[in-house]
């Protein structure tokens, strides 16, 4: 009696087990399906490519959701990010394409400088608020360099790196905050005392700039931060070097007395 029970219990299992493989295999083909990629025709490539340069950014969207894997990277070509960023400031398709797989934080070229290469503020905002590494790239330096302002503004208040790259990047933004007098961006920015008497090809320290510009509130606040009060124009981007007024004489030759008074 006992063997008959074994018997039947181990049919049972044995049922059970058969009834459930057909059911793991269908699971296992649909995972295969899922993850296997699909791999777009060089046709399909430049149509999507053409699309994008040719600001098409309907058709691009639309072939993200078809015939194009976001996170495909064609042999021989920019990535479609990139390319992207290099032909419009579509955060929505950026989003798209990020969403989708697209990396945007490659150690090579992160998409957050090819942004601010080509000043496109909306992407910048985006790649930012999605996590791009602004703390060790020279993103806020790059878009000083590449002279966009915006995008350097929102990067720095956003606690960017101020010393990676090319530092002449930070003295243009420092440049333009003092002739905008935003002092959000003055307060921000990490300033050396050599930096802060930095001189512009055109000869210009930011006390200079200030001064021209008529700007008392401007020139007390530089001087309390430890502008040169007597450091002249000077003109170095040629071969020679040659000197201009001070701040002084600037100031006293356009009868700004309230200027003059803070530099004496």
């Amino acid at each position: 009696m006992l063997v008959l029970i074994l018997t039947c219990l181990s049919f049972s299992f044995q049922s059970c087990e058969d009834r459930s493989k057909p059911k793991e295999i269908q699971e296992a083909k649909k995972s295969d399906a899922a993850t296997k990629k699909v791999i777009p025709t060089d046709e399909i490539v430049n149509e999507f490519y053409d699309a994008i340069f040719d600001k098409d950014n309907q058709k691009v969207s639309q072939m993200l959701g078809t015939s194009f894997p976001a996170d495909y990277l064609p042999k021989n070509k920019i990535s479609p990010l990139q390319a992207l960023i290099w032909s419009s400031d579509d955060a929505d398709l950026a989003k798209q394409l990020i969403e989708g797989g697209a990396n945007f934080n490659s150690k090579d070229n992160p998409a957050v400088l090819i942004a601010c290469e080509y000043k496109r503020l909306e992407t910048l905002k985006y790649l930012i608020a999605k996590g791009s590494d602004i703390k060790q790239t020279e993103a806020f330096n790059k878009a000083g360099f590449y002279q966009f302002y915006e995008g350097a503004k929102v990067l720095l208040l956003k606690g960017a790196n101020q010393e990676k790259g090319d530092i002449r990047g930070k003295i243009w933004v420092y440049e333009q905050a003092v002739t905008k007098s935003d002092y959000e961006v003055l307060k921000a920015l990490k300033l050396t005392k050599e930096e802060i008497n930095q001189h512009s090809c055109d000869g210009e320290t930011a006390l200079i700039i200030a001064v021209k510009q008529n700007n008392p509130k401007m020139v007390e606040y530089l001087i309390k931060r430890g502008a040169n009060k007597n450091k002249p124009e000077t003109f170095d981007c040629g071969d020679d070097i040659h000197y201009g007024k001070t701040p002084i004489q600037i100031a006293k030759e356009h009868n700004f007395r309230e200027i003059a008074a803070l530099i004496e």
